[in-house]
């Protein structure tokens, strides 16, 4: 073949790949206003949530649940349920309990079982299965007891239950204490007075004095399952490596393969409603070239302040769809998902005690209230 034939194809090679790339672009450029239109819709019309002692706003058709609820060391749980069923279903558990026999006769069964005396409310508490142990301390044996404690109790339609596999008789008292501050609340109803959230309850303030509270809320969008966020608000202060600090060392180990698959959209502080924090906010390429999405938001808290505890928020887009398969790929382009972020982050912020004002028409893109340091 002679130079100029040589040449020739070289550039019509040179065109194709032009051509490739601008396809390609186009693709992305009609994906990404697609998608764009798709969360500015959806973020249109958002609802408040209350998890623990803040808010997070979240598009109306968003699907809410709880995990982990604690407070003062006693995991939470809340049914809605009729008085009738309440009293059944912790006649049932009593019973189970007894059957074990008595702590006299040396079974770890029922201590003592009594009702609970609260205004409006209906309950009963269990102590049980107190066990003997020991532990060493400064070359002295110590002995060691304990019980465990789950109190239940039933006001207008809700039921509510504390327990604590490790616990002292005085736990008791502190878990009819808490039942005694529950109130009921709609799905989405704020709270008009202060106190930590659960799902359809709140522990109203005045509070018995405790220190810890926990509480995960799960946000998922009916049309892209393969998308989640998690926030979460856990007891803070006490951690020594903060997110930027991880993520750095991280990468400092990762292999050059792997941090060429990595590219970070955003890093650095971000201060969101008054709340320091930091923010990493990540685009994987995967092995078998999905496209995925990892972004996270943390701050640290102050030990033993209930009102600054440790919060974060995750997001998580184009996990597999199926337990342990292959990563699906985002189902949102990049800007997509950065708008859904920014839009739902900035909204976190410590609740007044106050029923909120009607939230305003939110666009997708808009950060409000929210401050960023690169």
């Amino acid at each position: 073949m002679t130079n100029s034939g040589k040449s020739k194809w070289f550039r019509l090679i040179v065109l194709l790949g032009v051509l490739a790339c601008a396809g390609s672009w186009a693709t992305g450029e009609v994906h990404s206003i697609r998608d764009r239109s798709k969360v500015a819709k959806a973020t249109e019309k958002m609802r408040s949530v209350c998890a623990g002692r803040f808010l997070v706003d979240v598009p109306v058709q968003a699907e809410v649940s709880f995990s982990w609820e604690m407070i003062d060391g006693f995991d939470v749980e809340t049914v809605q349920e009729s008085e009738r069923d309440f009293q059944a279903r912790v006649a049932a558990r009593e019973a189970a309990i007894a059957a074990q026999g008595t702590t006299a006769e040396g079974k770890g069964g029922m201590v003592e079982a009594r009702d609970i005396h609260a205004a409006g409310m209906v309950g009963r508490t269990f102590i049980f299965g107190r066990y003997h142990s020991y532990g060493i301390e400064e070359g002295r044996r110590v002995d060691i007891e304990w019980v465990s404690v789950e109190a239940y109790a039933h006001r207008d339609g809700l039921s509510a239950s504390l327990s604590m596999k490790l616990a002292n008789e005085d736990d008791a008292k502190a878990a009819e204490a808490l039942l005694s501050r529950l109130r009921t609340r709609g799905e989405d109803e704020i709270p008009a007075v202060p106190g930590f959230c659960v799902h359809h309850a709140v522990f109203a303030e005045p509070l018995p004095l405790h220190q810890t509270e926990h509480i995960v809320m799960h946000i998922g969008l009916p049309d892209h399952p393969d998308l989640g966020m998690i926030f979460s608000s856990l007891p803070g202060g006490g951690r020594t490596r903060s997110l930027l600090t991880r993520v750095n060392e991280n990468d400092a180990q990762a292999s050059a393969d792997e941090m060429l698959r990595v590219t970070k959209l955003r890093t650095g502080k971000r201060n969101i409603n008054t709340v320091h924090g930091e923010e990493v906010l990540e685009r994987v390429r995967e092995f078998n070239f999905a496209t995925t999405f990892g972004f996270m938001w943390e701050t640290q808290g102050v030990k033993d302040d209930i009102l600054k505890p440790f919060l974060s928020l995750e997001l998580q887009a184009g996990s597999s769809l199926a337990p342990g398969g292959k990563p699906a790929g985002s189902s949102l382009h990049q800007d997509a998902v950065l708008a859904l972020w920014d839009s739902i982050s900035s909204s976190i912020r410590l609740r007044s005690g106050e029923p909120p004002a009607k939230l305003p028409g939110r666009g997708a893109a808009r950060l409000t209230n929210a401050s960023r340091t690169q």
